[in-house]
């Protein structure tokens, strides 16, 4: 399947762990487990004691450090040492608590909040066609590259940054860059200053998101999620954003206005309440 596993005592229980781990994804209905891309799944998972729901990561390398028959806990990762805890399981009628695993290599490529007590949103419903430029797997395929980014080290321009933990979708900021974004395409002109004479942070505030740390990237004639990403990751200062680790949430949106100049104009807004 494409693992590496390590620091198990021996081989026998190393493969006792791997079947065990894979068992586990599949006895349950809040996870599953799909071997043909390694993709795992998990209906809830606190992170830092901020829980997301729904949440999907590709499984590339990682280690079984191993498991206790303790009262489980809940489904948690740290992101500081890249350990996943998930709390129960059974194999062959055997139920095994709290498997600690060393995620070496993963990819994000989905979660949302479960709450709104951090002043996330978590969506509903889906996203308005007209705010995603009516492309289809908008959001999963926006978290998905944004996080994959993220999840390794990038130098952006001249400076370096490590891998930083996944950011979080977020329905305000995803409102407040779909106004600007509408703005643009429907006044035909490409700036972060509104032509009202509203800032970014103006903008955001406005739609309700109250951050200590906000940014913004736009971004216009690109048809596609990736091709988007690819230029603002090509782009110093777009890149810095992606990157920076003074950021937990994120929207982003696509107006598309065919009359206008570039036809498509997008805008990413980020935040950290």
């Amino acid at each position: 399947m494409g693992w590496k596993m390590k620091n198990c005592p021996s081989r026998t229980a190393c493969t006792l762990a791997a079947l065990a781990l894979c068992a586990s994804f599949n006895a349950h209905s809040t996870s599953s487990f799909d071997p043909s891309n390694n993709r795992l799944s998990m209906t809830s998972l606190l992170v830092n004691e901020v829980g997301y729901q729904n949440v999907l990561v590709t499984l590339h390398s990682f280690s079984v450090l191993g498991v206790d028959n303790g009262p489980p806990g809940a489904d948690t990762f740290d992101p500081t040492s890249n350990l996943l805890t998930l709390g129960s399981f059974e194999f062959q009628g055997i139920a095994y608590t709290n498997v600690r695993i060393q995620l070496n290599s993963v990819s994000l490529l989905a979660a949302t909040p479960s709450g709104s007590a951090s002043g996330k949103a978590t969506p509903s419903s889906a996203l308005p066609a007209a705010n995603t430029c009516n492309l289809p797997n908008f959001q999963t395929d926006v978290m998905a590259l944004i996080n994959q980014a993220r999840a390794s080290s990038r130098t952006c321009g001249n400076t370096a940054y490590p891998a930083a933990a996944p950011l979080a979708w977020s329905n305000k900021l995803f409102n407040a860059s779909a106004g600007h974004s509408a703005d643009m395409a429907h006044n035909n002109y490409f700036s972060h200053t509104s032509q009202d004479g509203r800032t970014f942070s103006q903008r955001i505030t406005a739609d309700g998101y109250s951050g200590s740390r906000l940014g913004e990237n736009i971004a216009a004639g690109q048809n596609s999620v990736a091709s988007v990403m690819a230029s603002w990751l090509a782009s110093a200062g777009h890149c810095s954003n992606i990157m920076s680790g003074n950021f937990k949430d994120v929207g982003m949106a696509c107006v598309a206005n065919p009359s206008s100049n570039y036809r498509s104009y997008w805008t990413m807004d980020l935040g950290r309440p």
